[in-house]
């Protein structure tokens, strides 16, 4: 009976612990848990927005890469970011306003939950000495961000001497690109009206243009009192070396004639004056946020430092005039939307027969001698006309 009742109590643990085991199991077959899903509690835990659409998530919107050594090749900034929707995220492409984007490599497809990086290439000769903002903006199938801007900042360091050096050589190779531009301009028109080809040693006469056009000043911004009988039409591109000299012959002209003058300023930037663009751009959108007065307080900041036309500087002018500043990126990083803001102004220039910049326009004639001399003597014309 006493080895009976040892048997009996040995055997009671063991029914508790058959009891409590079956409990639990009963517990994790009602929850819906299963070995195979739970998860160790050092694993990452990544939060899905969406079961239909991938969503991209970037780690760093701002990132500062440090002093860069002049004689380094390049600079590789990386951008890392992870999908954080249901479905493989696509890089479709990345873009950038600035001459010094050298291109993109990494992750081009991204599935759910996993992470990727990019690597963005800037050439270190097209970006001037000092601080450098580099905008780009990340195309992706992402449909609620379709595009994700990341900026990069770092310091140029090199010897400025050499720097100035390799401005000017780079402004010589502008230039004659422009006057065989102008070269291969003048052969045309010269073959479509039939001209006699010139002897060798003669030298080709330079078309004289004697229409009187009409320009349709439209919201162009305007210096000077809106009744003044003598209108300057600028058409401009703010790379130009010959463009930043003649705003200053336009700055005398304009306190000489202080309430019979006014200048108007059309944009037209030269097709290889890659710089150009995003600075007509820039000074576009100060014309629209703040009027007149916003645009010449920009196009002088863009004046005033030729050489400094780089996003950069640029979002540095916008940011002292209190511009949109989430817009001005929005904008100088797709070439389209550049493109969309100085239409109107290209199309006034393909319709007076604009070849080049500076093109000076009075009351609709053109102005080829543009010494202060000449000015003066075409608006004293003018003026002497109006009073007969």
């Amino acid at each position: 009976m006493k080895r009976m009742n040892q048997s009996v109590r040995a055997a009671v643990p063991q029914v508790k612990s058959s009891a409590t085991t079956a409990v639990l199991l009963i517990a994790l077959a009602v929850s819906g848990c299963s070995l195979k899903d739970q998860q160790s509690p050092s694993a990452p835990s990544v939060k899905i927005r969406s079961l239909s659409a991938p969503a991209i998530e970037i780690s760093q919107a701002q990132i500062d890469l440090g002093a860069i050594p002049a004689d380094q090749p390049q600079v590789i900034g990386e951008v890392r970011f992870r999908n954080v929707g249901g479905k493989p995220l696509q890089i479709r492409k990345v873009t950038a306003p600035s001459p010094s984007f050298a291109g993109f490599s990494g992750d081009r497809f991204v599935p759910s939950g996993k992470t990727g990086l990019l690597k963005i290439k800037f050439d270190t000769a097209e970006i001037p000495t000092g601080d450098a903002r580099q905008l780009v903006s990340i195309e992706t199938n992402d449909p609620n961000r379709p595009r994700a801007a990341v900026q990069f900042t770092f310091q140029i360091k090199r010897d400025t001497t050499q720097e100035q050096v390799r401005f000017i050589q780079n402004d010589l190779s502008a230039m004659r690109k422009e006057l065989q531009a102008l070269r291969r301009d003048v052969d045309k028109l010269t073959a479509a009206a039939g001209a006699a080809k010139p002897a060798p040693d003669a030298k080709p006469a330079r078309p004289t243009d004697n229409t009187v056009y009409d320009v349709n000043i439209g919201s162009s911004p305007v210096l000077g009192r809106n009744d003044a009988p003598v209108t300057i039409v600028e058409f401009a591109d703010f790379q130009c070396p010959y463009c930043i000299r003649e705003w200053s012959t336009l700055k005398q002209i304009m306190q000489q004639y202080p309430n019979t003058v006014r200048v108007v300023f059309k944009h037209f930037p030269l097709r290889f004056h890659t710089k150009a663009p995003p600075a007509h751009a820039a000074a576009e959108l100060a014309r629209l946020q703040g009027g007149a007065d916003l645009f010449w307080k920009m196009h002088d900041m863009i004046i005033a430092q030729p050489k400094n036309l780089d996003v950069a500087h640029l979002r540095e002018y916008a940011k002292s005039l209190n511009m949109d500043l989430a817009r001005f990126d929005e904008v100088v990083a797709d070439q389209n939307k550049i493109n969309e803001l100085l239409s109107a102004d290209l199309a006034e220039a393909k319709k007076c027969n604009v070849r080049g910049t500076p093109t000076i326009l009075i009351n609709g004639s053109k102005l080829t001698n543009r010494s202060s001399a000449a000015y003066k003597a075409r608006i004293d014309q003018i003026l002497a006309t109006n009073k007969g």
